[in-house]
């Protein structure tokens, strides 16, 4: 392969490896906490790609940061 030469899209070759590069996806649930550290009974997730937290459920609302597209749901 040439370096003018496209690769597949979501793919890495190198002369030692092939990364498959996965887009972000929803990392948790995670139990919230309030500032004294005690559970405030609401779990939540984090988006993989640019870490935006939302509550677990209400992830179709989430506004991810720039350049990132947010998971598949």
């Amino acid at each position: 392969m040439s370096v003018y030469e496209t690769q597949p899209e979501g793919r890495t070759d190198t002369e030692h490896a092939t990364v498959v590069e996965e887009g972000p996806r929803w990392k948790g649930p995670f139990t919230e906490h309030d500032k004294y550290g005690e559970p405030t009974g609401e779990r939540f997730v984090r988006c993989t790609g640019c870490g935006v937290e939302v509550l677990a459920g209400d992830t179709r609302h989430a506004t991810h940061r720039d350049g990132c597209d947010g998971p598949e749901e």
